[in-house]
């Protein structure tokens, strides 16, 4: 198949040994159902398990020991006679049985419990050519015993450990690198994962060279194509929004995964909280506006599921998992082949170092709030494809980015940048646009006081929970905000009220500009953003875009702040689709979940337009929408909306 199709199950099957009668209550007939009642049209089984037992009669790894029929090849033909697509699951990074017969296996890293102790499983180096060569003849014979009968690989737990155990330390020494150095170790990750997966690759290649291979390492770096390419066919972008991902962590790997040119799905679980959870189960109104988020975003859809031990499907999940799937099934035909509409795009600041805490987090969040249109974009995108971009917070320019960005700059393209982003290695500003930068403010909280009556709460000192940076300006600037230093820092001895020293009224020194096509904000205020999450945070970084976009805007709407936007193009319909999401996740002790399915009203949306469109009308009811277009301006009003709302545009 070379379409992803849209409805998709990972069926996890991890089960210990000290389960029984694993399998017996399988049956075609229950399968069937639950592929029916769950309208899956894609699902990806189990070859060998975490805990390193293997689902069918292998000659190269043992199949469970209380499991007494060919599991894989029974699915599998339950799959053929429905015309599912399937894919096959291999765990790479856990397999618990070798842990335990070959320690050496084992990773080993610093500082950390190495032991075999503990209720769970343990971590196999991914640079062990013993093991390596094991996993290999895994999946050969996977490859030659089920031939022509899947459409996939997955290859689960892949991203290397932080790792010195023998192996890594013998690699390490020859390449020059010292094991007792985190960062030769951090460099060393990336050898033992292109390694890795290029004799994975390699093997699957020997039996079928168009096989779809992808290495799941519940994250998809944003500064490593070499790492996302090792990827055959597709991406699989892991996010539980219940399980410590939150409802906004999707919207920012879609954003990326957009511009890599491969198919990519959003994986999501059916579970309350996090993967394997037996009894498990989200309220239906959270499945579908997370399979709608999907969808949105031009992905294709998954959901996890945890087989029971003895082989029998929940009722309960996949009536669940149906009411999901069977809308989307519905709307399928205006979210296949789509490209998305971007006016802005975030230029990632993600490393391995900072991937709890990077900038982009925050960045995301305020253009998803603020209803921008948006792609994240690292130094291989094409510039000229957006109106502005952004740069937030610590995106250091080499030589080679400010060369490409002074062109697109010269070309008519804006930037705006903030924090430390924009610097080069000497500490100056990549170009010159009238701006010094001086270093960091010493003042530990400063305040910013717009040059302008800011919606909602006017023109005011509003706090800043971190340092900001000291510049120097020619006068020549827009400014847009002032910096406003607190009198003093705090000190045991020396401070003021409960935790923040007030401003100094008099202390006024320029805080955000906006030079010709450069938009400068003088504090990381995306990562104060995605740490404290303060509405004049938002609001100027809103302010500053809206005056780069000017006219350019290609949407704006009155969808509240927790609502979602996006349009995208569907090219051989020559239509858009305008996306608009709606929902209220609350955060129920460190869950954060979807329960309510709240009717949005009288939803107006304005979209440039290159001519008046034939036709508006929802999908998938078929439903027409009065419209005006003006001046290539299309203007329409959504009256109703629950949870997901497909306004189709057709040309």
């Amino acid at each position: 198949m070379d379409k992803l199709p849209f409805r998709q199950i990972n069926l996890d099957f991890h089960t210990s040994e000290c389960m029984p009668d694993v399998g017996s209550r399988f049956s075609e007939d229950d399968f069937e159902w639950a592929i029916k009642t769950g309208h899956i049209s894609s699902i990806t089984l189990f070859a060998k398990c975490h805990h390193g037992w293997s689902y069918f009669p292998s000659k190269v790894n043992p199949q469970h020991p209380t499991l007494s029929t060919d599991l894989l090849d029974r699915q599998l033909s339950v799959c053929e006679r429905l015309g599912v697509r399937a894919q096959i699951y291999i765990s790479a990074g856990l397999d618990e049985r070798k842990a335990n017969l070959y320690p050496q296996f084992c990773v080993s890293v610093p500082n950390s419990d190495n032991t075999l102790l503990g209720a769970h499983w343990h971590g196999l180096c991914l640079n062990n050519d013993d093991y390596l060569d094991m996993l290999e003849n895994e999946v050969s014979e996977i490859m030659q015993t089920f031939a022509g009968r899947f459409d996939g690989l997955f290859v689960d737990i892949c991203t290397p450990a932080h790792c010195v155990c023998a192996s890594c330390i013998e690699s390490m020494l020859a390449l020059g690198l010292d094991p007792e150095k985190y960062d030769d170790v951090e460099s060393h990750r990336k050898v033992v994962y292109k390694k890795f997966t290029d004799r994975i690759n390699s093997t699957v290649a020997r039996f079928d060279k168009d096989m779809a291979v992808f290495f799941n390492c519940g994250n998809i770096p944003r500064n490593d194509r070499e790492t996302v390419y090792s990827n055959t066919k597709h991406l699989e972008l892991e996010s539980l929004p219940t399980g410590g991902w939150g409802y906004d962590h999707f919207p920012l790997s879609a954003a990326y995964a957009r511009v890599l040119g491969k198919e990519f799905l959003g994986m999501t679980g059916k579970f309350h909280k996090a993967w394997g959870e037996f009894g498990g189960y989200k309220h239906p109104n959270a499945l579908i506006y997370e399979t709608s988020l999907c969808l949105a975003n031009g992905a294709k859809c998954s959901v996890g599921d945890q087989l029971h031990p003895l082989g029998k499907f929940d009722r309960s999940t996949y009536e669940l998992i149906g009411k999901a799937y069977a809308l989307v099934e519905k709307k399928e035909p205006w979210c296949g082949d789509v490209t998305a509409v971007a006016d802005i795009a975030i230029f990632s600041a993600y490393t391995e170092q900072n991937r709890g805490k990077c900038p982009d987090v925050g960045a995301n969040r305020i253009l998803l709030e603020g209803h921008y249109l948006y792609n994240i974009i690292d130094s291989e995108c094409d510039f000229s494809d957006y109106k502005v971009i952004i740069f937030p917070d610590s995106v250091t320019f080499d030589s080679r980015l400010a060369n490409k960005v002074k062109t697109y700059i010269a070309d008519g393209g804006k930037i705006l940048i903030t924090g430390k982003s924009g610097l080069i290695e000497s500490g100056e500003f990549f170009d010159d646009f009238g701006v010094k930068y001086l270093g960091e403010n010493p003042i530990d909280n400063t305040y910013m006081v717009p040059n302008y009556d800011m919606y909602p709460n006017g023109k005011a000192a509003y706090h800043m929970y971190n340092h900001g940076y000291l510049i120097e300006t020619d006068g020549t600037q827009e400014v847009i905000a002032y910096m406003q230093n607190a009198y003093f820092n705090r000190t045991f001895r020396h401070f003021c009220s409960h935790s923040v020293t007030p401003n100094d009224p008099g202390d006024f020194r320029v805080g955000a500009l906006i030079s010709d096509n450069i938009g400068y904000i003088a504090w990381n205020i995306f990562s104060e953003y995605a740490d404290q999450g303060a509405y004049h945070h938002k609001q100027l970084v809103c302010d500053v875009l809206d005056r780069l976009l000017g006219e350019e805007k290609s949407l704006t709407t009155n969808l509240q702040s927790g609502g979602v936007v996006t349009l995208m193009f569907q090219p051989h319909k020559n239509r858009y689709i305008n996306h608009l999401l709606y929902c209220v996740p609350k955060l129920r002790g460190s869950v954060e979940v979807v329960e309510d399915a709240p009717v949005t009203v009288n939803t107006t949306v304005n979209i440039k337009v290159p001519s008046k469109p034939k036709r508006v009308y929802t999908a998938p009811d078929g439903r027409g929408i009065p419209f005006v277009c003006r001046n290539n301006i299309l203007s329409y009003t959504v009256d109703s909306f629950c949870l997901h709302g497909m306004v189709v545009i057709e040309f």
